[in-house]
C-alpha cells in the first residue's frame, strides 16, 4: 500500500489535469440550481464537463439550465420526462466523457475546491475512488464557502480497504462517510461500466454503491468536507418518500443488497442490516399508529408483518456489532407483549 502520509494539498497544473464529468441531476429545482451550477462553474479545477440532466421539471428549472449553456461552453443540458433518480443517473454515466465522474445533486453544492483536492487525493493514492466529508445544512442556511487553510490541505489521506468501506456503508458509520450517497465520491469510470443504479424513485443508490465498493478494492479518504448536503429541503425527494415507499423500494432494495453481501462473503453484515432495517420498522410502526389525520394506519398489518419476521434470527441480528442493547428489549416488548409495547413505547 502507498505511504500517502506525506500528503499536501497542493493542487494541479491545468495541463495535468484529467477530464471530470460533474454529473448533475435535477428535477423541479429553480430555487437551487442555479447555486449548484454557479460551484461548479467557480471551481478551481477547470478540466470539467459539466453534464446536467433536467428531469422532467414542471417548473423553469430546465429554462435556468439551458441559459448557463451560454455562460459557460463546458456545460451541456439534457432534457427528459420524469423518470426518477435511477434512470436519471444512468443516462447521465453513459454520457459522461471524462475520465471520472462526480454525481452532484441540483439542490446541494461544492466547495469551490472540491474536485481539485479530490483529484489531487486520487492521483497522489493510485486509488480509483476518493471519498470526501460533507457538511449538512438547512434549507434556508445561507450560502458559506470556506477558506482553504493551511491545516486543512495538509490534513492527512487515508486509504481504505473494501471490507471497511462496505462495512461501513452499511452500518451508516458517520467517522467513514462511505455510505450509500453517491455524491461525496469521485469515480474512476472503470468503476461505472456495468454497474447501473436500478430504476426506481427512491433507494436507489445501496446496491449500486456496495457494487463500486467491492469493485474499487480500496479508496482514498479526505477529512476536510468538501460537499454541501441540504438535509431538510421541503420539497425534495426525501420529503416525498412517505409510508408508500416501504415495501415497494425500500425493502425490496435491502433485501438486494442482502444478497449481493451474501454473494460477496459478508453474512456478517446481513444482520447488521437487518438490525438497522427492523429500528426502522419500530418507528413506522410508531409512527403509524400515532397518525390520526393521514393514511398510514392502513399500512400497519403490514408493517407488524415485517416486524415478526425478526423472530426468524432474532439472537443474531441483536448479536451484532452494532445492536444497541435497549433496541434490544424494544423488539422483545413488541414480539411478546405488544399491548404493552403500546402503552410504554407509542
Amino acid at each position: 500500500m502507498k505511504d500517502i502520509s506525506h500528503f499536501y494539498f497542493k493542487g494541479i497544473e491545468p495541463k495535468q489535469q484529467p477530464l471530470i464529468t460533474v454529473a448533475i441531476s435535477c428535477y423541479n429545482m429553480e430555487k437551487y440550481i442555479a447555486r449548484c451550477i454557479d460551484s461548479v462553474m467557480a471551481q478551481t479545477y477547470t478540466n470539467l464537463e459539466i453534464l446536467i440532466l433536467d428531469d422532467g421539471s414542471r417548473d423553469r428549472t430546465g429554462h435556468i439550465c439551458d441559459y448557463y449553456t451560454t455562460q459557460d461552453s463546458r456545460i451541456r443540458v439534457v432534457h427528459q420526462s420524469n423518470q426518477g433518480p435511477g434512470n436519471a443517473r444512468n443516462y447521465l454515466k453513459d454520457m459522461a466523457k471524462g475520465d471520472y465522474v462526480a454525481f452532484l445533486d441540483g439542490d446541494d453544492y461544492v466547495e469551490k475546491y472540491a474536485y481539485e483536492y479530490m483529484m489531487s487525493a486520487i492521483l497522489e493514492s493510485g486509488c480509483r475512488l476518493a471519498i470526501c466529508h460533507y457538511f449538512e445544512n438547512g434549507e434556508d442556511d445561507p450560502v458559506k464557502f470556506h477558506r482553504l487553510t493551511e491545516n486543512m490541505r495538509a490534513n492527512p489521506l487515508r486509504i481504505v480497504d473494501k471490507d471497511e468501506l462496505i462495512t461501513a456503508c452499511v452500518e451508516e458509520s458517520e467517522d467513514l462517510p462511505a455510505g450509500s450517497m453517491v455524491w461525496n465520491k469521485l469515480y474512476h469510470k472503470s468503476l461505472l461500466a456495468g454497474n447501473d443504479f436500478p430504476a426506481v424513485f427512491f433507494h436507489e443508490d445501496k446496491l449500486f454503491t456496495l457494487h463500486v465498493l467491492n469493485d474499487a478494492g480500496e479508496a482514498v479518504l479526505i477529512d476536510t468536507p468538501l460537499y454541501h448536503y441540504i438535509i431538510d429541503r421541503k420539497d425534495g425527494l426525501k420529503t416525498q418518500e412517505g409510508f408508500f415507499c416501504i415495501f415497494s423500494e425500500w425493502i425490496p432494495s435491502l433485501k438486494s443488497a442482502k444478497a449481493y453481501l451474501n454473494s460477496i462473503g459478508r453474512e456478517d453484515l446481513c444482520y447488521s442490516q437487518d438490525y438497522l432495517m427492523y429500528k426502522q420498522l419500530l418507528d413506522y410502526y410508531s409512527e403509524a399508529k400515532r397518525d390520526k389525520t393521514g393514511d398510514k394506519d392502513k399500512y400497519l398489518p403490514d408493517i407488524v408483518s415485517c416486524i415478526m419476521d425478526a423472530r426468524d434470527s432474532f439472537d443474531k441480528i441483536y448479536e451484532s456489532r452494532i445492536a444497541d442493547p435497549k433496541e434490544k428489549k424494544r423488539m422483545q416488548k413488541f414480539l411478546e407483549h405488544r399491548f404493552i409495547y403500546d402503552h410504554f413505547y407509542i
